[in-house]
């Protein structure tokens, strides 16, 4: 997360297609439902210079595929830098604190990237990551305990998908659950100040609160070296055992902060998405029901459908051609996942949601490469669980008449913000 990232090379003055003039990730039509936008766009013009973003933007399922795997031609150090630059004040919050969080795993390259994804995913494990299961289960019938005993209709987002991924992380995270709203609201304000288009005052008031999250871990960390327990910063300190040539308690903290954003946030949109795509089609959630359908096949199918991360950022370090484009060396990328996700030369019938898919794996939710998300596997984990109990529990769930569609406007992150559900 460099929030004073460099600037970046001036916008090619090529001739730019009306389409992609007209290609606004921001507008609401968008945000409700990018992918009829995605669908011609990949179809036409797969490869793209956007000036409504300053950004290229890639479609293709292969030619993503291909960026993601080749770290030498393109860097993933931007990943995290705001799309929006921030403003001078702004600027001036962060020059003048003590915010340090280098690029180490999603926003870094080799040499470093190997060593770094070794340690911090050392404790990750799926191995290690098994024993919450039952903590999971636990946390999903406790909050649809709630759910009964309130009655229909029930916010499936609010009450459930919201806060049981936070709640796992926290638990892995060692952090008490009177947290939980502080680190959400953050999450939602990182959202924004990374991806979205904050206003110079949306700026300085999300900065303030960046520095403020950031001495929250850093004392967190700190608590740990001094009362180690069973838990993730822990770990890392006993791996570290004293040697910076391993990792930094600097290393640690940055791993820390970014976890208690990337770690429950997606989770928290593909479990909303996902439980919105079976629930809108009664023969699926019925064989869900009946236990005729592998849950997981369910839980890759809402990945590859409607994904968390819609699209990630990588910059050209040298001038390349993708697609017949020439992109110059300095030039940012938009990967659109959920495009690729869709692509019909990848996935037969796309727009149709099928957990029969035998290839949903091939998906590009969790990207691809040396980059590829540690915490796939608890997410799935999480996932599964929330739809399995709510299945077994409250098997005549439903969407409810006055549910209304919402999502927060920015490039990369899409996940409800409300579902409304009855029974």
């Amino acid at each position: 997360m460099r929030l004073l990232a460099p600037e970046k090379p001036k916008a090619p003055t090529g001739e730019v297609s009306a389409a992609a003039k007209q290609f606004d990730p921001f507008h609401p039509a968008y945000v409700l439902d990018p992918y009829a936008t995605m669908a011609a766009m990949q179809k036409n013009e797969p490869v793209f210079y956007s000036p409504t973003i300053d950004t290229f933007v890639v479609m293709r399922h292969a030619t993503i595929a291909t960026v993601l795997r080749d770290s030498k031609r393109f860097s993933a150090g931007i990943v995290s830098d705001p799309l929006t630059p921030l403003c001078p004040e702004a600027r001036s919050i962060i020059a003048n604190s003590e915010f340090d969080v280098p690029g180490l795993l999603v926003n870094n390259d080799t040499p470093s990237h190997p060593h770094c994804r070794k340690f911090f995913g050392e404790p990750l494990r799926p191995q290690r990551l098994k024993v919450l299961q039952p903590f999971i289960e636990q946390t999903v019938d406790s909050y649809i305990d709630r759910m009964l005993e309130l009655g229909p209709p029930s916010d499936l987002a609010r009450v459930l998908t919201w806060d049981v991924p936070a709640l796992v992380l926290f638990k892995l995270l060692g952090i008490p659950n009177e947290d939980i709203p502080r680190v959400k609201a953050y999450a939602d304000s990182r959202v924004v100040l990374l991806w979205g288009r904050p206003t110079a005052a949306d700026q300085i008031r999300l900065t303030k609160g960046a520095v403020e999250f950031f001495r929250y871990t850093t004392q967190l960390v700190h608590a740990r070296i001094a009362n180690p327990r069973d838990d993730y910063p822990s770990d890392l300190l006993r791996q570290r055992d004293g040697d910076d040539a391993r990792a930094t308690i600097r290393d640690i903290i940055a791993v820390t902060f970014n976890l208690l954003f990337a770690g429950h946030e997606t989770t928290s949109s593909a479990a909303a998405n996902t439980l919105y795509a079976v629930l809108s089609r009664q023969p699926i959630w019925d064989r869900i029901v009946s236990g005729s359908i592998e849950t997981g096949r369910v839980v890759e199918e809402g990945l590859r459908y409607d994904p968390p991360v819609q699209a990630w950022r990588r910059q050209a370090k040298e001038d390349v051609i993708l697609d017949g484009v020439r992109i110059p060396e300095g030039s940012h990328i938009l990967l659109v996942f959920a495009a690729a996700n869709r692509d019909p030369e990848r996935f037969a019938k796309p727009d149709e949601f099928d957990p029969d898919r035998a290839d949903a794996t091939q998906h590009v939710s969790f990207g691809m490469g040396a980059h590829f998300c540690l915490g796939a596997p608890l997410a799935r984990m999480e996932i599964g669980t929330m739809i399995e109990r709510l299945a077994r529990r409250i098997p005549r769930l439903s969407i409810a008449p006055e549910n209304v569609l919402s999502y927060l406007p920015n490039t990369s992150f899409r996940g409800l913000r409300r579902l409304q559900a009855a029974w």
